[in-house]
C-alpha cells in the first residue's frame, strides 16, 4: 500500500469518528503514525514521518485459501514449538477481536482445536482487560494460544492475555503472522511468529 492510500484509510477510519488510538489498532502503526497521517498538505511534509512499518496483509486477508496457508504455516510453527517443549499444547486457540478473527479461526481449524474470541478493552491511551465472547468455546482452566495476525507493541496482546488470566484459563503462547515488536516473550508468554520486522541500528 502506497502512502497515499494509508493516508485514505486513515482519513476513512477519522471519519468514522474511531480515535487516534483506535485507527493505530486498526492500522497497526504507532499512534504519532496515524496523527502524521491525518496531517494536510505542507503540515505533513514540514513535518518528519515516524519511523514505523505498516504491514499490508489485505491481499491474504482477502482471500480464503491465502489465509488458509498461513493457518497452515502457523499451525506448523505451534507444533513445532510443542515438539521442541517451547510450550505446552493448547486445548483452545483464542482470536483477538477485529481484523485477525478470521485467521484465529483459520488456525483453530488446522490445530482441530476449539475456538474462542477476547475482545480487550480501550480507555484513551491504554488497552485493558476486557471481555471474552460468550458465543464461543470457554476458556475456563484451558491452556490456550493467542493466534493473530500482526502483533505492534503488544499492548493489545497484553490486555488480551489479562482477560484470559482474570477467566481462569492458561495462556500458553502467542503466535502471529508478523510480529513488529521485536520481543519473544509477552508477560512471560513465549512469542512466535512467521515473520519479525527488526529495526537495524546503522554501525
Amino acid at each position: 500500500m502506497v502512502a497515499q492510500e494509508l493516508v485514505r484509510r486513515a482519513q476513512e477510519l477519522k471519519s468514522k469518528g474511531l480515535s487516534t488510538y483506535e485507527i493505530a489498532d486498526e492500522l497497526k502503526v504507532q499512534p504519532d503514525t496515524v496523527v502524521w497521517l491525518l496531517l494536510r498538505g505542507k503540515e505533513r511534509v514540514l513535518r518528519p514521518a515516524p519511523h514505523d512499518v505498516f504491514v499490508d496483509w489485505s491481499p491474504i486477508g482477502a482471500h480464503g485459501k491465502r489465509i488458509e496457508a498461513i493457518a497452515n504455516a502457523l499451525g506448523d510453527l505451534t507444533r513445532e514449538a510443542v515438539r521442541s517443549g517451547d510450550f505446552e499444547e493448547p486445548e483452545v486457540i483464542v482470536a483477538i477481536e477485529g481484523s485477525g478473527m478470521i485467521l484465529g479461526v483459520a488456525v483453530a481449524k488446522e490445530l482441530e482445536k476449539p475456538f474462542a474470541a477476547v475482545r480487550p478493552q480501550r480507555i484513551a491511551a491504554k488497552k485493558l482487560p476486557g471481555l471474552i465472547n460468550p458465543s464461543f468455546h470457554s476458556v475456563e482452566r484451558k491452556r490456550v494460544l493467542i493466534a493473530d495476525a500482526v502483533l505492534r507493541a503488544g499492548e493489545t496482546h497484553r490486555a488480551a492475555l489479562q482477560t484470559l488470566r482474570d477467566a481462569k484459563a492458561k495462556p500458553v503462547a502467542v503466535v502471529v503472522f508478523v510480529n513488529k515488536s521485536g520481543k519473544t516473550k509477552l508477560d512471560g508468554v513465549p512469542l512466535e511468529s512467521l515473520i519479525q520486522l527488526l529495526a537495524v541500528a546503522p554501525p
